[in-house]
């Protein structure tokens, strides 16, 4: 095993809080990722443009949107789709990281 990994398992770092951990994963990944970070500009700039398409999606009240602010709606919700894919890559990858440092904690490999 090489002498300078240095590797914290979930349960070291966390302690079993799985959902602070996957916040913090993808905290780390919003810091580094600009791309990321302009389509959550993007979003923002949408909801600033369309107020009405965000209490769409913060209330249960009935909403009368104009067909622009329909189609908004349809390219934040479009926007939002797309960081949640990036978001879930990234945990994905996350594991993978984490799986190879198990093994090398448990000798393995």
């Amino acid at each position: 095993m090489h002498e300078n990994f240095n590797f914290e398992t979930f349960g070291d770092v966390q302690s079993g809080a799985f959902k602070e951990y996957l916040s913090s994963v993808i905290a780390k990944f919003r810091e580094s990722n600009p791309k990321y970070c302009a389509i959550e500009d993007e979003i923002d700039g949408l909801y600033k443009k369309y107020p009405k398409v965000l209490a769409v999606l913060d209330t249960k009240k009935p909403s009368d949107l104009t067909e622009q602010e329909c189609k908004a709606l349809i390219e934040i919700l479009g926007l939002r789709n797309k960081l949640y894919g990036m978001e879930s890559e990234t945990i994905y990858f996350r594991g993978c990281y984490d799986s190879v440092g198990y093994l090398k904690k448990a000798g393995i490999s």
